[in-house]
């Protein structure tokens, strides 16, 4: 039966459904839909809580329509761990090495949910300092730890093997009563929908031993999802496969305090080995940035080549930045050298396009693509006329 709460008031109690099913993932998916006669359904309201099996979801859906001349009410539910995923339940800052379980208590805190069993010891390490949903900082401490989570009620546990460890045999008896198996690569699992003739009672987590010759099935595998109808469990749609939870290198952003100028240095990297490289297409024979420093109207760059001697030349460039401090443009101001190939007297840069006036007054013009990081990867020469 399904017990219907609104806060902490029981109002309903649904013993029959025309159709219902529930679905549960190791990956923490967890969801429960039915579908009663409307005039079953008139105190049903969203935000209100579903009981089943010491459970509880959240309707989140109601809709009411007619199946020929019946009106029917359908209604979705979401484990209540959902509303982590609530906007008044993010987190932005994070920091914890310690037991798992100390540290599970503390990454709910402020929520409606606690550590259940925690099946991991060992010290562990998780640091978040960007926004995020609680549910997702939630999976993410899951899988760091390399458990799987399992709900008991407001309680969250942390198994490190859901289901049984031991391979029950799934189709050794003459309870199927109907069998169909599907593969997908891109998913790397298979699917298996089977119906029995008793209840055989299967788990998300459990190891099975799936055989049945007709169709060519053996196989020792595991139950990554489950989906059943609670009121009639002899119907039961099983996905087998590997499982291995994922980590997301999202929770952690590498911030640089550097002040406006300094936080460019990249960039002006990412420039000056833009700029070694057209002058190198330009004949010059500047090879290795041997040192560069940056003051706030300048950088100053040393290179040195390798021309028989060692050779090296300073030049300064003076720039320009957007709001964000990243560079816009650069202007080569003065070099000096102890041998060029041809001297160059001065060298702009735009932001598509660089222009070359040498010292014998001869120019010359070239435009420029960059990729996402700004560094240059074509350059071409502009011929006028």
């Amino acid at each position: 039966m399904i017990e219907i709460f609104a806060g902490s008031t029981l109002i309903q109690t649904i013993r029959k459904v025309m159709s219902s099913n529930v679905r549960e993932t190791l990956e923490g998916e967890f969801t429960l839909s039915f579908t009663v006669l409307a005039k079953s359904a008139l105190a049903l309201k969203t935000k209100q809580l579903a009981k089943l099996n010491d459970q509880y979801f959240e309707i989140v859906q109601i809709t009411k329509s007619l199946q020929g001349s019946l009106p029917v009410c359908s209604v979705t539910c979401e484990h209540v761990s959902y509303i982590l995923n609530d906007e008044i339940f993010n987190i932005d800052a994070f920091d914890f090495t310690g037991d798992p379980a100390v540290g599970l208590n503390q990454l709910l805190s402020g929520t409606p949910f606690s550590a259940g069993t925690i099946d991991f010891t060992e010290s562990c390490t998780m640091k978040i300092n960007q926004e995020v949903t609680r549910r997702a900082s939630l999976m993410q401490y899951i899988a760091i730890l390399g458990g799987e989570i399992e709900y008991n009620g407001y309680l969250i546990n942390i198994r490190q093997h859901r289901g049984s460890s031991e391979y029950q045999e799934v189709m050794g008896s003459k309870n199927v009563t109907d069998v169909s198996v599907s593969h997908d690569s891109r998913e790397n699992a298979s699917s298996y929908n089977i119906s029995f003739f008793k209840l055989l009672n299967l788990a998300v987590g459990d190891n099975v031993h799936i055989v049945f010759k007709p169709l060519g099935i053996d196989v020792k595998t595991r139950i990554i999802s489950l989906e059943y109808n609670p009121f009639y469990r002899y119907d039961i749609r099983v996905e087998v496969g590997r499982y291995k939870p994922s980590i997301s290198d999202t929770f952690y952003r590498i911030e640089n305090s550097m002040n406006k100028v300094e936080s460019s240095l990249n960039d002006v990297g990412s420039s000056v080995n833009g700029l070694q490289y057209q002058m190198d297409q330009l004949g010059v024979s500047y090879t290795i940035v041997k040192n560069l420093t940056i003051d706030e109207t300048m950088i100053h760059v040393t290179y040195e080549v390798e021309k028989g001697d060692t050779h090296q030349y300073f030049a300064d460039y003076s720039y320009t930045s957007d709001s964000n401090g990243r560079i816009t443009s650069i202007t080569l101001q003065d070099i000096f050298s102890e041998l060029l190939l041809k001297e160059v007297s001065t060298l702009t840069v735009d932001a598509a396009r660089f222009d070359i006036v040498y010292a014998d007054g001869e120019t010359a013009s070239y435009n420029y693509s960059t990729d996402s990081s700004g560094r240059i990867t074509g350059i071409e020469k502009v011929v006028e006329g």
